[in-house]
């Protein structure tokens, strides 16, 4: 909810002026000027009214607390509850977590808070979340080595997303937790925590601690790795192409039902798992001469943050049984560890009694047999999973 402008807000600006911070850009490299005996330096990504802000700073006087908000209707109230305190550990900046570049110099920053931040639901904006891969390598920046990011949220799906952004950005996770309070109250709370807390809602909890970036994104290593291919994700137009190689081979989907046609393919473009995002999706296809002949369709952070899930793999006919499978996986195996994923993981219809013999000599173990991913009605299937 769009928060209610003070008619009040200059001067109640004016008479916070010394915690505020007019030119931040002006203080890279130097905030520890403000506090020269500082043994930190703690960043909050969105503030809000401060709740969260004015109590952390008052706990940890030794340390240099910087809040970041862009709606001054709320910075005002947060500024004024330090200044309440008598707070003078604690400087705010009206301005924007995707310009933390322009305001702090590499290495600067010890601790980044991001708590509660908009979730924003829809998938084509995802990329504005506070923690998208995009902008925690952003982060990493003004992060020192082996800084942290510590993020609260009570929205689970929001929680889970992100449990898959922060090893693509290089983080490693620890205390992880979707229900923080549940034996009692952790920590500071900001207002609107403890507001859903009351009424019952679990507080999700996690660490991300900078260490080095993956080798390089999955796609981008799985085309390194298969230089005698083109490798793309599959358009509207390669629909038509990509169900005609699918056709090639009706036998195999006899098994699950079906044969493929073009609207097939659009519906299996568009399929995710549950919790899952478009941007951990890729439905690719291998071509050979101006013509698909491979199609993969693979899933990051499924079903757990570090895994990729393999949907499908196909191969045109006219190249199996030649070590092309073999190859291809092993690019995508490779790509994966790359990528900083830990295991791979598919289900394999158990009448494919050659596709289940592929697997297990690339290393797969079968997990469980007979599940049934799509319905009672639908064929039952390998879990298969490989550590990488």
């Amino acid at each position: 909810m769009r928060m209610r402008k003070k008619k009040n807000l200059t001067p109640r600006m004016e008479a916070c002026g010394p915690l505020l911070v007019a030119d931040p850009a002006a203080e890279k490299g130097r905030w520890r000027a403000r506090k020269p005996d500082a043994a930190r330096l703690r960043l909050e990504l969105g503030c809000g009214k401060g709740r969260f802000t004015a109590e952390t700073a008052a706990a940890h006087p030794e340390d240099l607390y910087v809040a970041v908000e862009r709606v001054p209707d709320a910075m005002v109230i947060a500024m004024e509850r330090c200044q309440a305190l008598g707070l003078t550990n604690v400087f705010f900046i009206d301005g924007d977590a995707a310009a933390l570049e322009e305001y702090f110099a590499p290495g600067e920053v010890d601790l980044i808070y991001i708590n509660f931040c908009d979730p924003w639901p829809s998938v084509k904006h995802s990329r504005r979340r506070l923690t998208h891969e995009g902008f925690l390598r952003g982060y990493r920046k003004v992060l020192r080595d082996g800084g942290q990011i510590h993020f609260k949220t009570d929205n689970r799906d929001l929680f889970e997303w992100s449990l898959f952004q922060f090893p693509k950005a290089g983080f490693a996770l620890s205390e992880v937790t979707r229900n923080l309070h549940e034996h009692g109250v952790q920590g500071v709370m900001t207002d609107y925590e403890e507001k859903f807390h009351a009424l019952g809602t679990p507080i999700n909890r996690c660490v991300g601690a900078m260490g080095d970036l993956p080798d390089v994104p999955l796609l981008e290593g799985l085309s390194r790795r298969l230089p005698g291919w083109e490798l793309r994700p599959v358009t509207e137009d390669d629909v038509e192409a990509v169900a005609a190689l699918l056709q090639t081979d009706p036998d195999y989907f006899a098994i699950e039902g079906p044969q493929p046609t073009p609207d097939s393919v659009r519906e299996d473009m568009a399929n995710l798992p549950p919790r899952c995002g478009m941007e951990q999706k890729h439905y690719l296809a291998l071509w050979k001469e101006g013509a698909p002949a491979a199609v993969l369709d693979l899933v990051e952070g499924y079903p757990r943050e570090r895994t990729l899930f393999v949907g499908l793999f196909f191969l045109s006919p006219a190249l199996r049984r030649q070590g092309t499978g073999r190859q291809i996986m092993e690019a995508v195996l490779e790509a994966g560890k790359g990528a900083g994923l830990d295991s791979v993981r598919l289900a394999c219809l158990m009448e494919n009694e050659a596709g289940h013999a592929f697997w297990r000599a690339l290393g797969f173990g079968d997990l469980r047999e007979g599940v049934h991913l799509m319905g009672e009605d639908s064929a039952p299937v390998w879990i298969m999973e490989r550590l990488i």
